[in-house]
């Protein structure tokens, strides 16, 4: 048996939990906590590391810019780029 916080007997309150105040006839929404759903749930992240000096750093910048659009959107528009012309590649046999 676990000997009792004397702070908290002094406070009116016990270690070990009332069995009459037990979350008996709760709905389960009120009995377990929900999660925050941020607006990154069900995504996977893709990205990349460039050195400082690396001058594809600055073309991205440029392209943000020109087309604006942040760095997800750029990343998905070069990938449907790069896969339309893999594919072409593949109709004409390359």
């Amino acid at each position: 048996m676990k000997k009792s916080n004397p702070l908290l007997a002094a406070m009116g309150k016990t270690t070990e939990p009332d069995p009459a105040q037990a979350d008996v006839g709760k709905p389960i929404a009120e009995l377990a906590p929900v999660k925050p759903v941020g607006k990154r749930v069900g995504q996977k992240h893709l990205g990349a590391y460039f050195d400082k000096g690396d001058p594809i750093l600055e073309r991205v910048a440029i392209l943000r810019a020109r087309l604006d659009m942040n760095n997800s959107e750029l990343i998905e528009h070069a990938l449907n780029e790069l896969w339309k012309r893999h594919e072409a590649g593949r109709a004409f046999g390359e």
